[in-house]
This record gives C-alpha cells, sequence and structure tokens, in this order.
C-alpha cells in the first residue's frame, strides 16, 4: 500500500555513522549565483534591528558589514518593497551582500512574518541567527524561519502582477549557525527561488523546529490544493489566472544539522524538497532527524506550473556524502507522487494535465550515503514511490525493519557498491497499484 505523506509513521532510534569517502562522479557545477564581494565594503554600526535595516537601505546595493561582534535584537517590522508590504525582522535589499563579521541576530516574531528575508542578488553571511520570540503565527513552515527566500503561500500576487518575492534568483547563505527553538524551519525556500547557495552552514539542535532546510513551491493567483477545488483550478490555469512557481537551481553544500527532535513524520527532515527541480545536495551530516533527506512531488507537483518551468518537474536532484548517525524514522523518502492530484483523479474525476505519478522523481542520482536506523517496526532506509532511472553509489544502509523498500509508480532505480545490511528485511519490492519494475541491485 503506497503511503501519502503524511501516513509515514513510526518511530526509531539509531547509532552514529561517519561520512563515506568520496567516490562520486562527476560534481555538478553550483548554478549561476551573484559574486562575493571583495573590496568594496560598507561598514555599519547599529545597536537594534531597526538601526541595521535603516543602514541597508541607504546602502541601496553593495557590501556591508558589521563593524564587529555583537548581539542585535531585530524585531518583527513591516516595510513596503515597491508597493508590496513585507513582515520580517530584518529584510535583506536587493543587490546588498551582508556580513554579520561574527554577529548573532535574535529574532522577535510575533505575526505572520519572515524571519532574515533574502532579495534578488542578496546575501547573509558569517554570523548566528537565534529566534528568541515566536508568536502569532500560521502553519507555514516560511513563518519565523531563520532564514527565508521566496513567497508564502498567499503571498504570491497574481499573473498580472506576481508578488515582489515570488521570484527571488541570484542569492546565498554562506558561513551561518541557525538556532531555531520554534515550530518553524530553520532556513525556508518558498516559491521561485532559484540559483542560490547554501555553503558551510549549521543548524543547531531543536526540539520543535519543523525541520533543517525546507524547500517549496509557492502559488501565484488563489490557488488551492485541496482535492474537491482541483476541477475549478485547473479553470483558473486554463484561463492565466493562477501558476505555481517552484524552487530550482539550488547548491546546499557542507551543512551540520544537530539533533532535530521532532518526530511526527516524514517531512520533519534534516532537508526536504517538495515540487522542485535541479538541486543538488552535498556533504551534510545530521546528527539526528526523523528523515534525512526527503523529497516529495508536492500536492499538486507541476499540474499549474508556468509554461518554462514545467518539463523540468522534479529533474536533477543531486544527492551526494551525506550521512545521518541517527535516523528517527527514516533514511531516505523519495516519493516523487502529486497526491492531491492522485486523491482528486480518484475521488472527484479530475482530469488532470499532467501524470501525477510518471516521470515522479526523475534521474535522481544519490552517492556515498550513509543510513543508519533503530530497527524498529516501519522504520525504512530508503522509501520510494513515483521515481524514474535513479541512480544509487556506493550507499551504507543499516538498522532498519526494511532496508529499501519500493512502492508503486516506480520505473527504474539502480543500485551500485551498496551495502543494505543488518536490517530485519533488507529489501523490498512491490506495488499495489502498479508494481515496481527495473529495481537492480549490483553486488558490492
Amino acid at each position: 500500500m503506497t503511503l501519502t505523506r503524511r501516513e509515514l509513521l513510526t518511530t526509531a532510534t539509531g547509532a552514529a555513522v561517519s561520512l563515506l569517502g568520496s567516490r562520486l562522479l562527476a560534481a555538478p557545477e553550483s548554478p549561476p549565483s551573484l559574486t562575493a564581494c571583495t573590496d568594496r565594503w560598507v561598514t555599519v554600526d547599529a545597536k537594534d534591528g531597526h538601526e541595521l535595516q535603516a543602514a541597508l537601505y541607504r546602502l541601496g546595493g553593495g557590501c556591508a558589514r558589521l563593524s564587529g561582534p555583537r548581539e542585535i535584537v531585530c524585531r518583527e517590522r513591516e516595510d513596503l518593497v515597491g508597493d508590496e508590504p513585507s513582515r520580517h525582522g530584518l529584510l535583506v535589499p536587493a543587490g546588498v551582500q551582508l556580513d554579520l563579521n561574527g554577529s548573532t541576530l535574535k529574532l522577535d516574531l510575533r505575526s505572520n512574518s519572515y524571519g532574515v528575508r533574502l532579495s534578488n542578488d542578496s546575501a547573509l553571511r558569517n554570523g548566528t541567527i537565534q529566534i528568541i520570540g515566536s508568536a502569532g503565527k500560521g502553519s507555514q513552515s516560511c513563518w519565523h524561519s531563520g532564514v527565508s527566500v521566496g513567497a508564502a503561500y498567499g503571498d504570491g500576487g497574481t499573473p498580472d502582477k506576481p508578488g515582489k518575492f515570488s521570484t527571488v534568483s541570484r542569492w546565498a547563505i554562506e558561513g551561518i549557525k541557525i538556532d531555531q527553538p520554534f515550530e518553524a524551519a530553520a532556513i525556508q525556500l518558498m516559491s521561485e527561488a532559484c540559483h542560490g547557495v547554501i555553503r558551510n552552514v549549521e543548524i543547531l539542535d531543536s526540539k520543535k523546529a519543523l525541520l533543517g532546510i525546507g524547500m517549496d513551491w509557492g502559488s501565484v493567483g488563489p490557488i488551492t490544493s485541496e482535492d474537491k477545488e482541483l476541477p475549478r483550478m485547473r479553470k483558473l490555469w486554463e484561463q492565466g489566472l493562477i501558476y505555481s512557481t517552484h524552487p530550482h537551481d539550488i547548491l546546499i553544500e557542507n551543512l551540520r544539522v544537530g539533533h532535530l527532535l521532532r518526530n511526527v513524520d516524514a517531512n520533519d527532515a534534516g532537508v526536504r524538497g517538495s515540487a522542485c527541480h535541479r538541486i543538488t545536495i552535498r556533504n551534510v551530516s545530521v546528527k539526528s532527524a526523523a528523515t534525512a533527506v526527503a523529497i516529495f512531488g508536492g500536492d499538486c507537483g507541476y499540474e499549474y506550473a508556468r509554461t518554462d518551468l514545467r518539463d523540468d518537474e522534479h529533474s536533477g536532484y543531486v544527492v551526494q556524502n551525506v550521512a545521518i548517525e541517527k535516523s528517527l524514522r527514516f533514511g531516505l523518502v523519495l516519493n516523487g507522487t502529486s497526491d492531491n492530484i492522485v486523491r482528486a483523479r480518484k475521488n472527484n474525476g479530475y482530469d488532470a494535465i499532467r501524470s501525477p505519478v510518471h516521470p515522479g522523481i526523475n534521474k535522481p542520482v544519490f552517492e556515498n550515503i550513509t543510513l543508519n536506523g533503530p530497527n524498529l517496526p516501519g522504520s525504512q532506509g530508503i522509501y520510494a514511490v513515483a521515481l524514474t532511472a535513479g541512480q544509487f553509489n556506493n550507499l551504507q544502509v543499516n538498522s532498519y525493519e526494511i532496508g529499501v523498500h519500493v512502492e508503486d509508480w516506480v520505473r527504474g532505480m539502480k543500485f551500485r557498491d551498496c551495502e543494505i545490511r543488518n536490517n530485519k528485511r533488507d529489501r523490498q519490492v512491490e506495488g499495489a497499484t502498479e508494481p515496481a519494475v527495473g529495481v537492480v541491485f549490483e553486488p558490492a
């Protein structure tokens, strides 16, 4: 039976591992990004978030560096970006690169607001983000995230007038430590956050954080993914009144994640992506989390995507050198279904524009992955649904109830030089709706 994202349940404990060696394919190139500052610096003195924000606005572009390490409290504020309101702890304006120079920004957030929000051609570097207050927010993980790129659902504007943050490109988050003690993401990418880099980031232990790094599709126009509303959504899309946006061309590398102890379902992950493409994740260590890396097709996938993004759906994932010491639930979750579309076809007679299951996650590459599980009921090292032509090279999968569990709508998974051992059941290949095909395990 294929499980939906919110049905992937069961707890686990695990053991410590270290990263494997570097038996990799040629590393993918970094996505196009902004050029780092060299000698064009402006030194900024600020005693609080309002002074810092004012200084960044006055800069109008270029590179700002705080004069020395300090703690700066950034209380929630609302600013106009053009004619669009933005609520945030701090906004790094378009064209501005901010070097914290060892400082800590302490965010005190009190409504549906972003933490440190990046813009086009902006960067945040070399310091700590600590969320010290979180109240009055909704359930979206971008609200009160430590750092966010993009626009929340409802903030994307309309096709005639897309929101200022519906597309945010050429940005960087580097050398940042994040302390997220509340029910929000440490870093959240939304809508068309693209051509960006997250590098040399540390996410501290948290009992409540929703995830380490999240990447989620966004909306332009009044999109709802409620199953029964999808026939109406198709009409709005055909009329040009809505479209979806998708994170793409993002590099995440040299990421250290501590103990993320929230363990509700497979979405509680060190890194999670939903309806994205061309994402590279490499050199990641996770102390503990419900899931190390989770890749989803998303509620509606690319059903309503802009024309220039549609054919890239769920393609271009490269995941290299990832290790989790203690997997609480899953190692990798790879579920390429557009689950709301699947249900709407079955229960509401929805005539889908695109297949919600094929190709699913398309031609992903996973190399040098170490997954350690608890060998408790329901724990799974790799759970795969709706995936095409995946390559899995040099993996270690240990101590789960099921080491590799392959389900519906899988058309090709090739495992080479993998050690899938010491699990109650090393492999389970099935599929109740459409049996998996082309799953090959070459000798380790």
